[in-house]
């Protein structure tokens, strides 16, 4: 089986989000696709909504726009402390031992590798699916990534099937939002058009984000 792993806050998960995993399951041919809410994240706690809200929207988003084997895991928030994804992924090969893995994250994150818990780890249990996001192109990411890392890079066009161990370039035409921008604007009405309607709906039934 080819697995999908999304990793990340969504706080909250927007169209972005969305038709990021519409396009990798059909490019990638992808059997099972996991969204992965962050309980601790490492590197984001600014405006986090409680995680048991974040998986309730990704669970509407899911129910409400994705057909197809996506389905949402609560294994980082059963988790006592920071959600590191070498855990995730050492989880996540345990289950999957002859199945191909990629985890699937934007190229600012990528940028920043160097600073993940056991990183060297990882690419031994996965491959990497690094979407590009406008504020860090492939070249720019590029040159900020550990040098030993370069040699494991391909393009989309270039893949073929491997357990773990690529990072696939995976260029896209970005849906331009971010949930950062989608917080800081909440009160600007139009703003909603950037989220499933289920998730609108959840966010004013709960109150969220309300402080921004």
């Amino acid at each position: 089986m080819r697995i999908v792993l999304f990793g990340g806050t969504f706080n909250p998960i927007h169209n972005g989000h969305i038709e990021l995993a519409k396009k990798v399951y059909k490019d990638f041919n992808i059997d099972k696709f996991f969204f992965i809410p962050a309980k601790i994240p490492p590197h984001k706690n600014l405006g986090l909504v409680p995680a048991e809200k974040r998986f309730e929207m990704v669970k509407l988003a899911l129910d409400f726009c994705l057909r197809g084997n996506f389905e949402v895991s609560d294994y980082e928030l059963k988790q006592e402390g920071i959600s590191f994804t070498y855990k995730t992924l050492k989880y996540f090969r345990k289950l999957y031992p002859d199945d191909i893995l990629f985890f699937l994250t934007g190229s600012d994150i990528f940028a920043t590798i160097e600073t993940w818990q056991n990183w060297r780890e990882l690419f031994k249990l996965s491959n990497f699916i690094v979407a590009n996001r406008r504020e860090m192109p492939f070249e720019k990411m590029m040159n900020i990534i550990p040098e030993e890392l370069k040699s494991l890079v391909i393009n989309f066009s270039d893949y073929v099937d491997q357990k773990e161990g690529a990072i696939i370039l995976y260029k896209i035409d970005e849906i331009p939002i971010s949930s950062t921008e989608i917080r800081e604007k909440f009160k600007d009405k139009t703003i909603f058009s950037c989220l499933p309607n289920v998730v609108v709906d959840y966010i004013r039934k709960n109150k969220l984000y309300q402080e921004v």
